[in-house]
């Protein structure tokens, strides 16, 4: 009987009906029949070697103590659970097993489509259906992600909804009531005497409000219909889906309690799939009912002990009237099943095979157990699975002229970066010349950027030429601005701090490859997170990719912007790999981020600094502080200034919020203009106003300062800040965003030094930094790794090099913050493109 089994189990499924199988017997012989028969569908290693469910005692208990008021939903979720975690290798893909239409049905179940009118039910029902197809289709999230795109917005705007949006959903709601796959589901609704005229219709008495949602025999009537279709489209073997042309078995449903008081979602289920097989599927797709199910369904229902002798010996010979045939008998009758002969008459009652399992196990028997462990699947050749993939490769060489020669593969230049969110991000590996699209940047937006990206290739080039070890940093950061944010943007900081950066590289390299120079030469790949780190995920799996690939990769510098985002792209990055801050202030970043070193003054020695300024310049004991409540760096600034201004006796104004963008000010407590009232008429009070946001929404600040309050011969007023640096070092600035034209304030800002170039040297201390570590482990015989760079790091770093000698410092061991770094006090000029005036201040306790 178990070979027979084992046969009926392992073989394709053409147009050969399976027969249901129900072992009958008092005793519980053939309940653990069944439930041992699941290790005969499995391999040593617990892989599948046939899909297959056991729907046990723990299956049906969870199912009926399963929050979920319906466990015939849970029951066939669990069964279709265990069908994609039993698909033997090479014949599931990386999405599971596709089942398309049981996940429409199970939607329909999930939805609320409330109890409106008829077509407003459809609506919401299609909405819910058509999301959970975009979801559910391979390239359509991406495409959705490539139409949102800033750029693809711009160029189709209003026709990109008309044109793509509106008739996609709207021809997929047409699709759902047309389709011949979801023809049966209304036919299904009609039996239960409900008027449905098509698919939809249906569907909607099927909600979590719908009027047949209470009937269980229905519900799990839908569920395996949908299921057996998508099983029957699975084990199609197609030309070209060598994961199909491997399906040569039916899917094993292992029932071993059918009958039993706590039984009835099993009985249910198999009621269901009887009345499933003796149904005429007039209503499928013609392809798919020629096929007969692939379901192979193995029960055992207990059955009361005869009461005499008589009815025993005859049930034990198989001749009682009525009585299920022996497992000998049913042995023989599944032959004839494989054989491609019909059952006899009178063998299948109410479409079961029923087998009595019983009488003396022989050594025969037990031998053959032995010996077969497991079910002999026939193995697919590699060939026969790829039939359809050679004879078209055959095809198309005897189609191609002798002279034509096909190029296998193609060298993508950029294969690094890649297009998100409406700009380019990713690491930059391409070499010098590349092709135009490898830039961060488009040919008219940024050339600074654009120049630095070539001289980095060119530095590259260099070293890769002398033909000895070299190590490579990484410069991590936001490079370019919110494609979405619209024109007056200003350029991000890391920009300006990989010029320093790349300054460094060029005068260190010029000293490491001269005559004689134990340094090692240094290289540099430049990498894009994307305005504000969105894309930083991608990018940071990416790097990790390609430090696995390359040793020579040893440290990341730059980071640039004291952010939640920054810290978990610090956090996701390879755990020996060091990363070293430049203009990164937040008092955070140490404490969240491991691995993390920084090189310059905390928020809270900014902090200090102004407040002392505050001291020196007020004329009144009042200030407010204006900050961006979602940004971490933005609020961590205002605490400390809160806290330090508190110390000194200053009376704190309620605060007012300005946002990066301008599309996230609406609605914000104080307006644009109503906040330039308020500084304005402090001002004019004696009080003193500080800016704790970025600096890309200060122009903004400003311009509306001087509009409201700068056209009259009033003396201008202070206004502190701490973020600035952009609008006096960015050569390419707008004039809409120059400071010297806001005379109306007497604006001063914290830097890092005395000159205008406060990110371009901070870039510099990180990549110094690095160098300095390094150079400390560099043994030309045995290249250092990250993690021994890492190390150097942990133990304390002194930092002074010809590269910038006027800005020595030491990384300590304990705290990973510089002590005793300089900042400095800069005053804008009301002259154009006048040099700011800088002098030290006390940010130290």
């Amino acid at each position: 009987m178990t070979g027979a089994l084992d046969a009926l189990a392992s073989s394709p499924v053409p147009r050969r009906r399976l027969p249901v199988v129900v072992f009958e017997d008092g005793s519980g012989l053939g309940t653990r029949y069944v439930t041992a028969y699941r290790d005969r569908l499995r391999s040593q290693g617990g892989q599948g070697i046939v899909p297959h469910a056991v729907v046990d005692r723990a299956v049906l208990d969870r199912a009926g103590d399963d929050p979920d008021p319906e466990p015939d939903v849970v029951l066939m979720d669990r069964i279709v659970e265990q069908f994609d975690s039993t698909m033997p290798p090479l014949t599931r893909g990386a999405a599971g097993l596709p089942l398309p239409t049981y996940w429409v049905c199970r939607r329909i179940l999930d939805t609320d489509v409330g109890v409106g009118a008829p077509h407003q039910q459809r609506k919401a029902l299609v909405r819910a259906l058509y999301e959970e197809w975009q979801d559910r289709t391979p390239g359509l999230p991406e495409l959705r992600e490539v139409m949102a795109a800033d750029s693809v917005v711009q160029k189709l705007g209003f026709f990109a909804a008309v044109l793509v949006a509106l008739p996609t959903q709207w021809f997929y709601g047409w699709w759902l009531n047309r389709t011949k796959r979801l023809r049966w589901f209304a036919q299904q609704v009609g039996r239960a005497n409900v008027p449905a005229l098509g698919f939809l219709d249906a569907a909607t008495h099927l909600g979590v409000q719908g009027s047949l949602r209470h009937n269980a025999a229905l519900r799990q009537s839908l569920l395996l219909e949908a299921l057996a279709m998508d099983l029957v489209r699975a084990t199609r073997r197609g030309l070209f889906n060598p994961r199909r042309r491997r399906r040569v078995w039916p899917f094993t449903v292992l029932l071993p309690h059918v009958g039993g008081s706590d039984d009835a979602a099993a009985q249910r289920l198999l009621d269901a799939f009887l009345a499933l097989r003796m149904r005429e599927r007039d209503t499928w797709p013609w392809r798919l009912r020629r096929r007969a199910l692939p379901l192979l369904f193995i029960a055992a229902r207990p059955t009361p002990a005869p009461d005499d002798a008589a009815g025993s010996q005859g049930a034990a010979d198989g001749h009682t009237e009525g009585a299920a045939p022996s497992a000998q008998q049913g042995a023989t009758m599944l032959q004839d099943v494989l054989a491609g002969r019909a059952l006899p008459p009178g063998s299948e009652r109410e479409g079961q095979l029923a087998v009595a399992l019983g009488g003396t196990a022989r050594a025969a028997v037990r031998d053959w157990l032995e010996r077969y462990t497991a079910v002999p699947v026939r193995r697919v050749s590699r060939w026969s699975a790829y039939t359809g993939w050679l004879m078209a490769v055959a095809l198309l060489c005897a189609a191609t002229p002798p002279g034509v020669v096909l190029k296998t593969e193609w060298d993508n230049p950029c294969r690094d970066s890649w297009s998100a969110g409406g700009a380019r991000v990713g690491i930059d590996t391409a070499t010098s010349g590349a092709h135009d699209a490898c830039y961060f940047t488009r040919a008219a937006d940024q050339k600074l950027l654009r120049d630095l990206q070539d001289s980095v290739r060119r530095q590259n080039a260099t070293v890769e030429d002398q033909d000895s070890p070299y190590a490579t940093v990484v410069f991590l950061a936001p490079l370019t601005a919110d494609p979405k944010g619209g024109s007056g943007q200003l350029t991000p900081p890391g920009v300006l701090q990989l010029r320093g950066a790349v300054q460094a590289l060029e005068t260190y390299n010029e000293q490491a490859l001269g005559f004689d120079s134990t340094k090692p030469g240094l290289r540099m790949l430049v990498a894009n997170v994307g305005y504000a780190y969105r894309q930083a995920p991608a990018v940071v799996r990416r790097l990790n990719e390609l430090a696995a690939e390359d040793p020579t990769i040893t440290a990341v510098i730059g980071i640039a912007q004291s952010r939640d985002e920054s810290v978990r792209a610090i956090n996701q990055l390879s755990a020996d790999l060091p990363v070293i801050g430049a203009s990164v202030t937040g008092d955070f970043m140490t404490a969240d981020a491991q691995h993390y070193f920084q090189t310059q003054p905390t928020s809270r020695h900014m902090a200090r600094a102004l407040a002392r300024r505050v001291v020196e310049v007020r004329r009144d004991d009042k200030a407010l502080v204006i900050y961006d409540d979602r940004d971490r760096y933005s609020t961590n600034l205002k605490e400390d200034l809160d806290e330090e201004l508190r110390m000194r006796h200053v009376a704190l104004q309620p605060p007012a919020i300005i946002r990066d963008s301008p599309q996230d000010q609406f609605g914000v407590q104080g307006r644009l203009d109503e906040l330039a009232a308020k500084i304005c008429a402090l001002g004019r009070t004696g009080g003193i106003t500080l800016y704790a946001a970025r600096g890309n929404a200060l122009p903004r600040v400003l311009n509306a300062v001087q509009g409201r309050c700068g056209a009259g011969k009033a003396s201008a007023f202070p206004v502190l800040t701490a973020d600035a640096n952009v609008l006096i070092e960015y050569p390419e600035l707008h004039k809409s965003a120059r400071l010297e034209t806001f005379t109306a304030v007497d604006l001063t800002y914290v830097a890092f030094s005395p000159n205008r170039h406060s990110d371009r040297d901070t870039g510099r201390d990180s990549f110094r930094a690095a160098a300095a570590a390094i150079g400390r482990v560099w043994n030309p015989g045995n290249p250092p790794r990250a993690s021994n760079v890492l190390q150097q790091l942990l133990s304390g770093i002194e930092v002074q090099d010809n590269i910038d000698n006027r800005r020595p410092f030491t990384i300590p061991p304990d705290t990973r913050v510089p002590v005793g770094r300089p900042l400095y006090l800069c005053t804008v000029p009301h002259v154009i493109r006048a040099a700011p005036a800088c002098r030290k201040a006390n940010g130290e306790p």
